[in-house]
């Protein structure tokens, strides 16, 4: 009895670790976001944050991300997120078996399938309109702006992170 209710309790903290850790993330990406710092996410903020990850992850300069510098880009976010979760050993590196579970993952193959849906010309690299022609930063603020006031909140970014939708007064 003491064993299974040692593993209950040693689970469930873990499971609310889990969750701060998330809460903490967003609230660092709220952050990173609201460039001005008043509180809230507004459309132009979205468009300046966008249009600056696309100059970052363009590494030559000319206009236009190829697969290579998208990966290059997305390896830096993905490093820590990668080691959390596939590094089995917890050696703090990942070995050559831990990688190729990583590759053959959801997210290696997810990454792939979304490249190739933007690259609306077939070019084989993405321009920073094709990055942003499927995203329209005034849609999804109206879509998750609680309280119409054209902008996000913490709290309406934290709820939409979470999958949850606007909340109207009729609703």
């Amino acid at each position: 009895m003491f064993k299974e209710t040692f593993t209950a309790l040693a689970i469930a903290a873990g499971l609310i670790a889990t969750a701060a850790s998330a809460d903490d993330r967003g609230a660092a990406r709220f952050e990173r976001i609201d460039a001005n710092g008043d509180g809230q996410i507004t459309a132009a903020e979205l468009e300046a944050r966008a249009a600056a990850r696309f100059a970052q992850a363009d590494a030559d300069g000319n206009g236009a991300i190829t697969p290579e510098e998208m990966a290059a880009q997305a390896q830096g976010r993905r490093k820590a997120r990668l080691l959390e979760r596939f590094d089995t050993d917890g050696d703090g590196a990942l070995s050559a078996a831990e990688l190729e579970q990583a590759a053959d993952s959801r997210g290696g193959k997810r990454a792939a399938r979304m490249f190739e849906r933007l690259d609306a010309d077939n070019s084989g690299d993405l321009t920073l309109a094709e990055m942003t022609a499927r995203r329209d930063p005034a849609k999804m603020i109206e879509r998750l702006d609680a309280n119409d006031d054209g902008a996000l909140s913490a709290e309406e970014f934290a709820k939409a992170r979470k999958g949850g939708k606007r909340q109207g007064a009729g609703e």
